[in-house]
């Protein structure tokens, strides 16, 4: 299906979302901290999409997304939030839903927007 690069703020919430998105038949590439962020992004040559979780401040969440934007240029990326965006132009889900998550990653793959909610 898709590679992704799933960002995750701890060990816990990188493994459980590993193996969602791996059930649903992705190559997975997890990362907890920019130094790993930025290490799968020089050692990959392909990735479809990345998700940012929740559990960053709105600053470390840009800085990753500008890492991911300066190797992968264009790549969607879904942002998982509680409250309010803070990566600007990117997709995003006020959730932290497994169930939501997979609904999002469906409809962005299939070249839609997400703004907020799935559907």
């Amino acid at each position: 299906m898709a590679n992704i690069l799933s960002v995750a703020s701890n060990e816990t919430l990188q493994t459980t979302r590993q193996l969602l998105l791996q059930q649903e038949g992705h190559s997975v590439a997890s990362a907890i901290t920019m130094a790993e962020v930025e290490h799968i992004c020089k050692k990959e040559k392909e990735m479809d999409l990345a998700l940012i979780g929740h559990g960053f401040r709105g600053s470390e969440r840009r800085k990753i997304a500008t890492v991911i934007n300066r190797f992968f240029p264009g790549i969607p990326i879904l942002e998982m939030c509680l409250h309010s965006p803070e990566i600007p132009g990117v997709d995003f889900i006020f959730s932290d839903s497994p169930q939501d998550l997979v609904k999002a990653l469906r409809q962005i793959l299939a070249g839609h927007r997400v703004r907020g909610y799935t559907e």
